[in-house]
């Protein structure tokens, strides 16, 4: 992940994190292709080349959902886990108001800082994350070499 990937995970971080909650939630309470048909829809031919069988169709619905969503889930996982780089706590609290979909000039504000000194900042904590990243995929790297020789 480079740093500008970084910056707009953090900055779309909310509605990411808001999809993939709906959309579990959606899984586990939609159940509306499982009830079976009854009276004449019962008797009617069935479309060709479609498989009737409702739990196969979910079960491909499902499928495609986490295909769909794995991507934003290692997003979100891998700004969670580093976020641990960022030290300073001021630097701390203005991440956590980006992740909550907070405007910069909005933190600005509630923090009594300029616009600008906020996004200094913002830079600062995604060149943070960017390091810890490297640092993990360089120790990855290693333990790999260690292991093949």
């Amino acid at each position: 992940m480079n740093k500008h990937e970084i910056h707009e995970t953090i900055k779309n971080y909310r509605w990411m994190m808001k999809l993939l909650i709906n959309k579990r939630l959606e899984n586990v309470e939609q159940t509306n292709t499982l009830v079976s048909k009854y009276g004449i829809e019962a008797t009617m031919p069935k479309a060709q080349g479609s498989t009737s069988d409702p739990v196969y169709q979910e079960i491909v619905r499902m499928e495609k959902h986490e295909r769909k969503t794995k991507k934003i889930r290692n997003k979100i996982i891998l700004i969670q886990k580093h976020s641990a780089a960022v030290k300073n706590e001021r630097d701390q609290l203005i991440l956590d108001e980006l992740l909550d979909g907070k405007p910069l000039r909005e933190i600005a504000i509630e923090m009594d800082m300029s616009l600008s000194a906020v996004n200094r900042r913002k830079i600062n904590i995604v060149n943070q994350i960017y390091s810890s990243i490297q640092a993990e995929q360089m120790a990855q790297t290693e333990q790999k070499e260690r292991i093949c020789n």
